[in-house]
């Protein structure tokens, strides 16, 4: 079912397209500089749009890329050991 037509349904204006943002406000988001952002660009970790010489993001598709490629890590310290 398409956006406009839950809208119609729920009686709620339907949501405004994402738009799109760029580096230093990925970098912001992510609480990284903007060398991190590149590097992490040229290794394949960021998806990203480059249109002539800009290069923009779409910030649900940073979100659900790290949610895939990446792992939570937890401290030895906190982990419980097994006799």
């Amino acid at each position: 079912m398409a956006d406009t037509e839950k809208a119609t349904l729920t009686g709620q204006p339907p949501a405004p397209p994402e738009g799109y943002i760029g580096k230093p406000e990925v970098a912001k988001r992510l609480n990284k500089t903007l060398r991190t952002v590149d590097n992490w660009m040229q290794r394949g970790l960021l998806p990203y749009f480059k249109i002539g010489r800009s290069v923009v993001f779409k910030w649900s598709d940073v979100e659900s890329h790290l949610a895939q490629t990446c792992r939570v890590a937890r401290s030895s310290r906190t982990a419980t050991k097994f006799s």
